[in-house]
């Protein structure tokens, strides 16, 4: 009986790994089979008498509307997913439930509760063993969230003893990335080969997916992975790139799942163009890039950018300099809409979440007092049941007054926090633009044929961007310039204010040199001017005053 009973335990335990079903649940939502995916989710979960088992297909169904981009019953259905593991109270359940919550607060950009949901699920599922395969799902969230490639190791040695070729060879893609990105630092050749190396042992592990479309989609990752080695690495490897490039020009026109990777790459054919120096070529492919963007997609701001960069850069070379103004202004415009769009849904996120959290632990109160009556009935009658009820209501009110001014302030932190990281985000980006600017401005003065006077006079209201930043970095930090001012021996200009704000960020010389395209020597000289107006002394460190600064 008690060999039995540990064999079941550990089937039980063990679930994520050996339930093919699952496992395939995921494939199909992989590979963008999204009605094979729906189907199995209710056939084989959702119509089950085991509230486990509902779980788990609720969590994978709300992964499915977040493909669909159908917010409201994504949150509902994590919502049915969270009153069921109530119920159960098993560990097992709530971290999927945790690993649902996670997702759907990193699609809403928000830090706080993605790291709370994200910690608690990973934490439990390290608890039991043969838990691989959702470990490797939370490492590769944890990679979309960050957009680095930390826990890549941790991600391939999780999904190689899964034995789940999806899931191998997405990790050793993601290897690879991390050395490309190396080899982007260093221009190390050591870096390149290892890259290529693991992007040969993705390959290898994609072909061995059963279902085509994953197997597709992990082909075509595989091509776009390997064109961008190819169309960094010196001396140019352009036959080998435009070879791979046409193959996965192929995929994504025989396969309609993978639409979304059409700008990928295309971006990558226009760039094999650009290196080879057939500047028209590559203008055509950076057009039909641009023609498939999607802004709503799941593409990062970054990702966004790149494409409107791309068509810039070909247009100066093609010394279409009005043309590459557009674009360039487009990428502002792109980072300020982002910023604003972020912090206006957060608000809305927030109060939906606390307004279901309120409604579910309102569903659990009523559970409670259901035998509590029946305690109170019993024991003390009628009498007691009307004392219950007198306190019962005060202390509840009370509890929901605390829970409100709890989630106000909550949300005014977030709200904060997001505010102060999209102001430095927009600070950066808008100096290096606005410099860029200048420049076109200066290679297009000569040039009669061009009339660009509009242009210019709406280029003369960037000079006010930094105002604008101040403002914002203001209301999160409103004492920053204030106490900088302050304990100034003279009065700072706008130009100091900003060099203290790309210290306070702990931006070295060279950094603040590419970024206001000025000559390091001059970075030196103004910080020195800087400290002199401060009063500092000699051996005081300006970077360590500024960034000590009392707020």
């Amino acid at each position: 009986m008690i060999f039995v009973f540990a064999c079941i335990s550990h089937l039980y335990f063990s679930q994520s790994d050996l339930d093919k079903n699952q496992q395939l649940i995921y494939t199909y939502l992989f590979g963008n089979e999204l009605v094979k995916a729906k189907d199995l989710i209710y056939s084989d979960c959702l119509v089950s008498k085991d509230d486990s088992r509902k779980i788990i297909g609720y969590v994978y169904l709300s992964y499915y509307y977040a493909m669909t981009k159908d917010k409201r019953k994504r949150s509902e259905t994590l919502n049915e997913a969270r009153t069921l593991a109530r119920k159960t109270g098993k560990p097992l359940d709530n971290a999927y439930v945790d690993y649902g919550y996670a997702g759907y607060f990193m699609d809403s950009n928000n830090d706080e509760l993605f790291l709370n949901f994200f910690n608690s699920s990973i934490n439990t599922f390290k608890k039991f063993p043969d838990e691989h395969f959702m470990l490797t799902l939370l490492y590769f969230l944890r990679q979309m969230y960050n957009g680095s490639f930390s826990g890549d190791y941790k991600a391939y040695d999780s999904a190689f003893k899964t034995g789940n070729p999806v899931l191998i060879s997405w990790a050793l893609s993601r290897l690879g990335n991390y050395y490309l990105g190396q080899f982007g630092q260093t221009n190390e050749r050591k870096y390149m080969d290892t890259a290529l190396k693991y992007y040969d042992k993705s390959y290898h592990y994609a072909r061995l997916i059963k279902e085509p479309a994953a197997r597709n989609k992990s082909v075509l990752v595989y091509y776009i992975n390997y064109v961008c080695s190819l169309n960094v690495m010196v001396p140019a490897q352009n036959e080998k790139a435009m070879e791979l490039n046409h193959l996965s020009e192929m995929l994504i026109q025989n396969d309609t799942n993978l639409n979304k990777y059409r700008t990928d790459v295309y971006n990558n054919i226009g760039f094999t163009y650009e290196r080879m120096e057939e500047y028209k070529k590559a203008e055509e492919y950076y057009l039909k890039a641009y023609h498939y963007y999607d802004p709503d997609n799941y593409y990062k701001v970054i990702d966004k950018i790149s494409v409107f960069e791309n068509l810039s850069n070909i247009y100066q070379k093609l010394n279409d300099y009005k043309t590459a103004l557009i674009f360039e202004k487009e990428i502002k415009n792109i980072i300020k809409e982002d910023s604003k769009k972020k912090l206006t849904s957060n608000v809305g996120i927030m109060k939906l979440f606390y307004k279901a959290e309120q409604k579910s632990q309102e569903i659990t109160e009523l559970r409670k007092r259901q035998i509590l009556y029946i305690i109170i009935i019993i024991l003390i009658g009628i009498a007691g049941i009307s004392i219950y009820f007198t306190f019962n209501n005060k202390f509840e009110l009370n509890k929901k007054n605390i829970a409100l001014l709890e989630a106000e302030k909550k949300i005014s932190d977030i709200q904060q926090e997001r505010l102060k990281k999209h102001a430095l985000a927009i600070s950066l980006r808008l100096d290096y633009k606005n410099n860029f600017i200048k420049g076109l401005r200066t290679k297009m003065k000569d040039k009669a044929e061009i009339s660009l006077d509009n242009i210019w006079k709406e280029d003369q209201l960037n000079e006010n961007d930094f105002n604008e930043i101040q403002n914002i970095v203001e209301k999160v930090h409103p004492n920053f310039f204030k106490a900088l001012a302050s304990k100034s021996a003279a009065k700072l200009s706008n130009l100091d204010m900003k060099y203290a704000a790309y210290i306070y960020m702990n931006m070295d010389n060279q950094q603040i040199a590419n970024i206001l395209k000025a000559d390091p020597n001059t970075v030196r000289v103004t910080k020195y001017r800087l400290k002199q107006k401060i009063g500092l002394g000699k051996n005081d460190d300006l970077r360590s005053f500024i960034q000590n600064i009392d707020l």
